[in-house]
């Protein structure tokens, strides 16, 4: 059965990973204890809707740092204890899909294959007229669909992409909802048998007004768990995990949630105007317009990415790149050898095990064989980044460590490739002192570490966190 329910399962293209859940206990501090009750509220919730499997460590608790997670992710002020603002945040009633995702790698199951998708409403809440529900649950899905190429078909009878029920408590699958208020919906990722399913608790009171629980904004949210989003930290997007109301009249999809869906499926489909009668005017090109390709020996020469593939170093410029072996260097186009990737890739990796790359560029990127065969291609928040990170500077794996870095402005991710998460941010003025607040490219040479910011290259030791050397870019190509 393949499911994103609350992205704990996905199925790998190429590694199968099994996701761990740990249950916690909740530190008690006096400044932070208010009950019994909020003690075990807080573990339950902790354990439901964030992992705290990656977090283990013998200095700090796993508790400790999962609630800072929350507590970053709904912008509180950073404690690591149950507080009460904490608890108030945990007690408002919300969407059931976690808001820290927990990827497996390779996943096919991150979005639909096909823009025409069809819905069912298996049952409907006694709280509405049938009419009501159908119109609402036709709004929800037409606020997606105005804003990308996705187009929404309601069928009455088989088995549709997204089937839509109301049920309370235990309701067929194995998240059973919690009665009155708490957990108001959730929903499956895209896939077979039940991803792309909603489910609505029927213990809550249904309204398409101000009372009670809206189900145009609360399906609306759910919909876009069934076509691939994950939540937001954004207060004022639709896929922030908590409810609240507002008017829903000519209602508008908020910015950070159009970005999320086109990041998946583009922009909406535009119908070619129809041509003129008038003579297309002919232009001469401007030879001074044409691209000046790179001097690798520029002494100021920066670079887009750096990457290790197959024990030969690869160095991104424009739309070339060198490929440099323990012999000689050779140039050559990114396009010749793989067709699919852009120009001005932002970042690259060599994925452990070898023969595969990783290459970014804005917010997608790409998993290719060295022989040019596309295995992947996704929007980067698939790798469990915040909404914010819309764009990759370098990125570089730590086979000791098992590990990759990913740096985004003055801070960088840290990637476990054995778990397959995203577990931790932090600076890289405090993580890597020396080499600046921003690297544009990092590689691994003869196991050495080396951090390129503008023209210079910066080799490192990791054990003793400080620079060995510094030398211009230049020099990786022999200038």
């Amino acid at each position: 059965m393949k499911m994103k329910m609350m992205n704990c399962l996905e199925v790998s293209v190429l590694i199968a990973l099994a996701c761990i859940a740990l249950s916690v206990a909740v530190p008690v501090t006096p400044k932070s204890a208010n009950n019994e009750g909020d003690f075990q509220f807080a573990e339950a919730y902790l354990n439901r809707f964030y992992t705290v499997s990656t977090l283990k460590s013998r200095s700090r608790g796993p508790v400790t740092e999962t609630l800072k997670r929350l507590q970053r992710f709904f912008k509180l002020n950073v404690t690591g204890t149950l507080d009460r603002d904490t608890v108030e945040v945990m007690k408002k009633p919300r969407c059931g899909v976690p808001d820290v995702a927990e990827y497996s790698f390779l996943s096919s199951n991150s979005k639909w294959s096909t823009n025409k998708i069809t819905y069912r409403i298996v049952n409907y809440t006694p709280d509405l007229t049938v009419a009501d529900v159908d119109q609402t649950i036709a709004k929800a899905f037409k606020v997606w669909s105005d804003v990308s190429p996705l187009t929404f078909t309601k069928i009455s009878s088989g088995t549709a992409d997204i089937m839509i029920s109301f049920g309370a408590k235990s309701h067929g699958d194995l998240y059973p909802f919690d009665g009155p208020s708490g957990t108001l919906a959730h929903a499956f990722g895209p896939g077979s048998d039940v991803g792309g399913d909603a489910h609505f608790d029927e213990d809550e009171t249904w309204t398409t007004t101000s009372r009670s629980f809206n189900l145009f904004l609360v399906a609306a949210h759910e919909f876009g768990h069934t076509l691939g989003l994950d939540h937001s930290n954004n207060p004022s997007a639709l896929m922030f995990p908590t409810y609240s109301y507002v008017p829903t009249e000519g209602y508008k999809l908020p910015t950070d949630d159009v970005n999320g869906i086109q990041a998946l499926y583009g922009k909406p489909t535009v119908i070619p105007s129809q041509p003129t009668t008038k003579p297309p005017q002919t232009t001469v090109p401007n030879p001074q317009s044409t691209p000046t390709q790179p001097n690798h020996c520029d002494p100021n020469l920066t670079l887009d990415a750096v990457a290790s593939l197959n024990g030969d170093l690869l160095i991104f410029k424009g739309s070339d790149f060198w490929r440099k072996s323990s012999s000689d260097v050779t140039k050559k186009s990114i396009k010749s050898n793989w067709p699919q990737l852009p120009s001005n890739i932002d970042a690259a990796y060599e994925l452990s095990g070898g023969n595969i790359l990783l290459a970014f560029k804005g917010s997608q990127f790409w998993l290719v064989f060295e022989n040019g065969f596309d295995v992947f291609h996704h929007g980067i928040g698939f790798l469990g980044f915040p909404r914010t990170v819309t764009q990759i500077d370098a990125a570089v794996h730590i086979k000791e460590m098992g590990q990759t870095l990913f740096f985004v402005g003055e801070y960088h991710y840290s990637f476990n490739e054995r778990t397959r998460r995203m577990e931790y941010q932090s600076t890289i003025s405090s993580r890597f002192p020396g080499i600046g607040s921003r690297v544009d490219a990092a590689f691994v040479m003869s196991g050495n570490y080396y951090f390129s910011s503008g023209p210079f290259l910066y080799q490192y030791d990791l054990k003793s966190k400080r620079v060995i050397s510094t030398q211009r870019n230049s020099a990786l190509l022999g200038c």
